[in-house]
């Protein structure tokens, strides 16, 4: 057994980024299930005699399963194991999205979705905490970072495939289409992967303020999620009502705003493999609200505002992959990763949910200039809560152990804990000696 061990051990320290990206392509493919409804939205509304409530619904009950559920599947990922539940999550989103192609109403559809919100909430409680025990030090902030990116990387990846295909395919096609793949990476998930040992389930006492840090960072997450999601449902309005743009040049312009995140994401993973502190990273956040302006502004060329509106959203996935970043130092033993995932998963849904509404009340009753402000307020409040948790890891880490005891070559225990904090301190990445 423990030759097994040492042998899968050699093998993962081959190639930490082997496993890293495998598990940020199934974040990838687990994200397109969540954008898959909008590219056939008006097939689907014409099949299904549908209202645009309905149809919206649809899309967004992934994402309400995740605001509701975000904290339970944390606990649940910590008893079942993180790469079991990966692959189980991909499996659950597969078959529930070949419900979705089969539905012949709207209870089904509704249904199906729903099921498939299930399996994307396990991919993206336990595909961090995989990360987290496969990776160290340097390697680790960065592939955490990346991870930050599967979001706006698949949504992106949908809508291109799905525009490309709604004209020649039904939507019943295209849905079972975005089945396959996270069938086919659960599967080689559970070929490539080594395997990880569950976290132990312990009943002790945590302290008030154990989980402080965590929800520092859920917060933060949320803030800076809702104004993402809300500057880019917000953006096609504007295009159209107040510069008279075409359909075609709005959907232009609002696709590479949403790559503009994905951008942001690799760019935070690149300066934190480069040995960026976290703590320098926040204050770009400044940029947000003042870029805001000539984006939401008729005065300034179209190119102006919507490579304003690509900026805003560059800073906003940057920081959101530092959030990730982050998440092990914000707690101090390893089996807590999962249940501090689901913190972020659960507060970062209900951002998402909660930012189209919120915006869109604010413009209709004080127009387009409060954008700039509400995205001052909100993303203002992430960075701050982003700086705050950064700097308590730093400090609050110094007598902890540097290495992860999952990850390869394995680490030390103190008092039968597993610390995490001082390995996954992204504020000071550091180098792991040969």
């Amino acid at each position: 057994m423990r030759d097994r061990k040492r042998r899968g051990q050699r093998r993962a320290s081959t190639s930490p980024w082997k496993y890293a990206l495998a598990t940020w392509f199934a974040g990838v493919l687990a994200a397109v299930g969540l954008g898959a409804v909008a590219p056939v939205g008006s097939a689907l509304r014409t099949s299904l005699g549908l209202s645009d409530g309905a149809v919206a619904w649809a899309t967004s009950s992934i994402t309400a399963v995740s605001a509701a559920l975000g904290i339970p599947a944390g606990w649940w990922v910590r008893r079942f194991g993180a790469q079991r539940a990966l692959s189980w999550g991909l499996f659950v989103m597969s078959v529930a999205t070949v419900g979705s192609a089969a539905a012949g109403s709207w209870g089904l559809l509704l249904g199906a979705r729903i099921a498939e919100g299930v399996g994307y909430l396990l991919v993206f409680v336990a595909g961090p905490v995989v990360l987290t025990r496969l990776t160290q030090g340097g390697v680790r902030s960065a592939a955490l970072a990346l991870w930050g990116t599967c979001v706006p990387t698949g949504l992106a990846l949908a809508a291109v495939t799905g525009g490309a295909l709604e004209s020649v395919w039904t939507w019943n096609q295209w849905l079972a289409l975005t089945a396959l793949g996270p069938l086919i990476m659960a599967g080689v998930l559970t070929a490539v992967l080594p395997r990880l040992p569950r976290a132990a389930v312990r009943c002790a006492h945590r302290e008030a303020g154990y989980w402080n840090g965590a929800l520092r960072l859920g917060v933060a997450y949320g803030s800076l999620s809702l104004v993402g999601v809300a500057v880019v449902m917000v953006l096609p309005a504007f295009l159209l009502e107040e510069r008279q743009a075409t359909a075609a040049v709005t959907g232009a312009v609002v696709a590479v705003v949403c790559l503009g995140s994905a951008v942001g994401g690799l760019a935070a993973s690149w300066l934190l493999r480069r040995g960026a502190a976290l703590s320098s990273l926040v204050p770009l956040g400044a940029v947000m609200p003042v870029a805001c302006l000539p984006a939401f502004s008729a005065e300034f060329p179209l190119a102006v505002s919507g490579g304003a509106a690509t900026l805003v959203l560059v800073v906003d996935g940057l920081l959101i992959s530092a959030v990730f970043a982050a998440v092990p130092a914000s707690v101090s033993r390893a089996e807590d990763v999962d249940v501090a995932n689901g913190i972020l998963n659960q507060l970062g849904s209900v951002g998402i949910l909660l930012g189209p509404p919120v915006f869109g009340l604010v413009i209709a009753a004080a127009g387009w200039g409060t954008v700039a402000a509400l995205t001052l307020a909100f993303g203002g409040l992430g960075a701050v809560l982003l700086l705050t948790a950064a700097r308590t890891s730093a400090t609050g880490s110094a007598a902890d152990v540097s290495r992860s005891p999952d990850a390869p070559g394995g680490g030390e225990r103190r008092n039968g804990a597993e610390p995490l904090a001082k390995a996954a301190d992204v504020s000071k990445p550091h180098r792991t000696r040969p």
